[in-house]
């Protein structure tokens, strides 16, 4: 099974799991995330390299999902007032 395939099927999973499995799932990466490769790695990155993930993140798929999620989400509000 590739990465990709592994993501998709992690990021998947995790849109319908429940808090528990969430809050489990996410102890297990905390570190990396708060601490470690995940936010360090982001914060090492020169402008040239954040803009070639920008350009890369239009053609990813999960994350195209989620744009359309979210576009979704406000076009079905957008007709309802306050």
């Amino acid at each position: 099974m590739t990465t990709a395939t592994i993501r998709k099927k992690l990021h998947d999973y995790i849109n319908i799991a429940d808090d528990k499995k969430v809050e489990a799932i996410y102890t297990i990466v905390e570190d990396d995330l708060e601490n470690g490769t995940v936010k360090g790695a982001v914060k090492k990155l020169s402008k040239t390299e954040k803009i070639i993930f920008i350009k890369q993140a239009s053609f990813d798929p999960l994350f195209l999902a989620d744009l359309k999620e979210i576009k979704d989400d406000f076009d079905a509000i957008d007709g309802e007032s306050l």
